[in-house]
């Protein structure tokens, strides 16, 4: 894998390591080498820092690693609209101590846009453990509110450029039906690789308007330099719970791709006695007074899976998106 690891457990901490990874938690295992797991584990974010996915591991993981008394490398592989690390958990050696995640709809779509050579179905699920919905964003002195305003301003021309994740995911989808649903005018649609590059763009005037999870610009909305306009799921948020959805203002829902479900996936061919392992430590994590102390203060929903359930939600984007949007559409841009 690519990056560079910085380990922390409960005996040692060694600095010096570069700023796209951190190793978090636990106890190196001394376990014999009939046990799993027996050394340290990797768990890949295809996402830069700063973002939902890689907020939530740097909360969840370290005690994933408790539970199983190892340390584990937090390694942020971004690009390809996150189609470069999740082909790195892909292909990693199936010994099951290489494992990451990433949040269908968004990846699956990616995935049916820019179709890769490798078959992401190919990956073995492990759980669910947070649910996520998507939302638009701009500084408040824009005084937008609401969708149906954030229209009107595209279609005056008093704003042109619409900011999300990078062009073919699950954002630049969105904003494509946004377009087709809402007649959402934007002149031109600028992708960055996560959360956080989009968010500062917003923040610094690069882009008047960002779409990315709630939990990914709490942090920029808490210090007043950004605030929520919409969340794109009619089940609302439960960080920004005041934020309208479409819905709320007589809009058609888009649900199918307002809302991520996040999973953790192991490389293709690990067996079924290592995923059970790992499940159940992410059941047990999530339930640990440091997680739920941060859900409940946050307001960033943790909700455990099964495996099944993980792999109801990334074949389910497989089947249902190509129904619901044009992707020749959305790859020809």
């Amino acid at each position: 894998m690519t990056g560079n690891k910085n380990r922390i457990t409960r005996r040692n901490f060694l600095a010096g390591a570069a700023a796209s990874s951190s190793l978090i938690a636990g106890c190196t295992s001394s376990g014999g080498s009939g046990s799993y797991p027996s050394k340290d584990m990797s768990y890949i974010v295809p996402f830069s820092q700063g973002g939902g996915t890689d907020t939530y591991a740097r909360k969840v993981v370290p005690e994933i690693g408790n539970e199983l008394d190892v340390g584990v490398a937090i390694e942020n592989v971004p690009g390809a609209a996150s189609l470069k690390g999740t082909g790195e958990i892909l292909r990693e050696k199936s010994d099951g101590y290489t494992f990451g995640g990433f949040n269908p709809p968004s990846t699956p779509i990616s995935y049916l846009v820019h179709e890769p050579s490798w078959d992401i179905t190919n990956l073995v699920p492990v759980a669910t453990y947070a649910r996520t919905p998507y939302a638009i964003f701009a500084r408040p002195e824009l005084e937008i509110e609401g969708v149906k305003d954030l229209t009107k301003r595209y279609q005056n021309g008093d704003l042109s450029k619409f900011a999300g994740l990078a062009r073919g995911g699950i954002v630049h989808v969105a904003a494509n039906v946004m377009k087709s649903e809402y007649d959402l005018q934007y002149e031109k649609y600028i992708g960055y690789d996560g959360g956080g590059p989009a968010i500062k763009a917003a923040i610094s005037g690069e882009v008047p308007v960002v779409a990315t999870t709630d939990t990914a610009a709490m942090s920029a909305v808490d210090s007043g330099d950004l605030e929520a306009i919409a969340i794109l799921s009619s089940e609302g948020s439960s960080v920004f719970k005041d934020a309208p959805s479409p819905s709320d203002e007589g809009l058609p829902s888009i649900d199918y791709i307002g809302q991520l479900t996040r999973c953790m996936f192991l490389p293709k061919g690990t067996d079924t006695e290592k995923r059970d392992t790992l499940e159940d430590a992410v059941k047990s994590a999530l339930t640990h007074d440091s997680v739920q102390e941060w859900s409940d203060k946050t307001g960033n929903i943790v909700e455990f899976g099964g495996h099944k359930k993980a792999k109801k939600a990334l074949n389910g984007s497989i089947e249902t998106i190509p129904e619901k949007v044009d992707l020749k559409k959305i790859a020809s841009e």
